[in-house]
């Protein structure tokens, strides 16, 4: 008899928990909010913003100008300057077009004096030093933001400042960058040294044109959009996760089911949120690309 009622009762629990386990799924269908012919599911939005890039900066480098004549003795009373120089390449500018006067930067002197000095330290002649710095670096190392940066080299027994603003103008390349209309500033170093044995007069005219011209592009806003991006990575992949834990009617992180679905649309109202707000963000920073692209392609 006993016996009889024990097989009963587990006849009873047996029952009890198919009845349970058809509860737990009439919840879930009812709370997940996953009806799609009730028209209320919430899902996670798709992300697809992309940001536009900025244009690369240009860089204008002729050939290293070499005035150099082996049977001359570098003049000794010959003082090469600075101020005179861009005197006189402005003046040049003036003759031919009217373009405008090149400011003196000191950015940009600084830039062209480090790379002087490189060159007769580490005994090359080229725009690339031997460890591939270039004129664009040396303007981003000493604070010189630009759109267009431009770089002259000369080395000879110059005469005066005159001659060597002369070899530059008789050289196709030289002459571009200084009469191009679109450089804003100027930096000039100049000085003596010696150079494979000789002692030899070195110059370098820097020319850009500062980003300041057009419009900016906030990289703050730039930064809370790389941020909300990977927000919203590991937001997708814990409503993954969790989405998984709720199908399979298992308990996760002490919660039963239904606490999980609240948790889980708690979730996905925040994810949609941050994509909503992190578009909108990439909207205004693509407008502000956009408006510098524009600018940028006048300058080049």
């Amino acid at each position: 008899m006993k016996t009889f009622y024990q097989i009963l009762i587990i006849i009873f629990v047996l029952i009890s928990l198919f009845i349970l386990k058809e509860d737990i799924r009439q919840v879930i269908d009812n709370n997940f909010l996953s009806d799609k012919s009730e028209g209320n599911e919430i899902l996670p939005t798709e992300f697809t913003s992309k940001k536009e890039e900025p244009l690369k900066l240009k860089m204008d480098t002729p050939g290293p100008l070499r005035v150099v004549d082996k049977f001359l003795s570098i003049n000794e009373n010959v003082v090469l300057s600075r101020d005179n120089i861009i005197n006189i390449t402005n003046k040049y500018r003036e003759e031919n077009g009217s373009l405008n006067s090149l400011k003196m930067d000191n950015n940009l002197n600084e830039s062209a004096r480090e790379k002087m000095e490189d060159m007769f330290q580490n005994q090359y002649f080229e725009h690339n030093s031997p460890d591939g710095v270039g004129v664009g670096d040396l303007g981003e190392q000493v604070g010189y933001d630009y759109i267009l940066i431009g770089e002259n080299l000369a080395i000879g027994n110059f005469n005066n400042d005159l001659a060597l603003v002369d070899a530059w103008m008789n050289s196709p390349g030289h002459r571009a960058n200084i009469l191009n209309k679109n450089y804003v500033d100027i930096g000039v170093a100049v000085g003596q040294g010696f150079f494979n044995g000789k002692k030899i007069w070195m110059a370098v005219s820097h020319f850009g044109t500062p980003q300041n011209v057009c419009p900016g592009i906030d990289k703050v806003l730039l930064g809370n959009i790389n941020l909300n991006q990977s927000l919203i990575l590991e937001m997708m992949n814990e409503l993954s996760l969790r989405r998984e834990n709720i199908d399979k009617g298992a308990f996760y992180e002490g919660s039963t089911i239904n606490e999980q679905i609240d948790l889980y649309n708690q979730l996905v109202n925040s994810y949609n949120d941050l994509i909503l707000s992190t578009r909108e963000k990439t909207e205004i920073y693509n407008n502000q690309v956009k408006t510098f692209n524009t600018c940028i392609l006048l300058y080049q």
